[in-house]
């Protein structure tokens, strides 16, 4: 039995146990069956309407299931019914999420139902569909170009941390979710890329990682912007270019090597 299986043993053990609960799921990577040793558990334990959990109630269960070293709300990712744990013995990382059933039917993928008290779920899933976030290429468009420019006067002033990071977000938010589109995927941010692109494709990718350089920063932000045009102009159809603000925006940044 692996860390993983002994986990979801003790945790349905404990849910057999607590009639809150009606269901237990697995999402992510379980899905898929791609768990590797450097995987964490997502679970979803779906419960009876009208049953809610507190912060401190979601750690009281999660305590019970193993050892507990840690354990916090997933408010910085937009989702207070989320609990990020850290288990010893062994070290696991468990993301457990209490959904009340009707909020179940409306999610972005199907998990794997290992424990259905009342056989709920199966019906469920006949009866609603699972849709993952369209990305919205107009709300992209419609920021991207103040965005370089942002990027760019942060190199400008000196600033190469801030740039640096600028570059990581609009890698997570822009450039990684439109080549997993590219590739027939559900936009993750840049999750498992290394896996997904072609050669060239992770090499493009790959020149948008500056060093702590003014002229490294400077090819990024370039190598971003060339990605960026390359991605919408072969994905997104029926917008609405920006083309003053791309060619005043890029103007700038080259200006700066001038």
């Amino acid at each position: 039995m692996n860390i993983f299986e002994a986990y979801l043993e003790n945790l349905i053990k404990r849910v057999k146990l607590d009639s809150r609960f009606i269901a237990v799921c697995t999402a992510g990577s379980s899905i898929t069956n791609e768990l590797d040793k450097f995987s964490d558990l997502d679970i979803v334990l779906i419960t009876e309407n009208h049953v809610t959990f507190s912060p401190e109630e979601m750690k009281q269960f999660a305590d019970q299931i193993g050892n507990l070293l840690v354990g916090f709300t997933g408010e910085h990712v937009g989702e207070n019914r989320l609990l990020i744990c850290l288990y010893n013995s062994p070290l696991l990382h468990v993301d457990l999420k209490f959904i009340q059933i009707q909020d179940f039917r409306n999610r972005v993928e199907n998990p794997k139902v290992i424990f259905d008290r009342f056989h709920k779920i199966p019906e469920l899933y006949q009866n609603t569909e699972a849709v993952w976030p369209n990305l919205n290429f107009q709300w992209m468009e419609d920021r991207f170009w103040v965005w370089i420019h942002y990027a760019a006067t942060k190199l400008g002033r000196g600033e190469y941390f801030e740039a640096i990071d600028f570059l990581s977000f609009l890698r997570g938010n822009v450039l990684g979710p439109m080549f997993h589109l590219k590739y027939e995927k559900n936009p993750r941010g840049v999750r498992k890329l290394e896996f997904l692109l072609s050669e060239m494709d992770l090499n493009n990718l790959k020149r948008t990682l500056p060093i702590y350089d003014f002229d490294s920063i400077f090819e990024s932000i370039l190598a971003s912007v060339q990605l960026y045009c390359e991605l919408r102009d072969s994905l997104a159809i029926d917008l609405k270019k920006h083309e003053i603000a791309q060619r005043e925006s890029v103007t700038y940044l080259k200006s700066l090597k001038q």
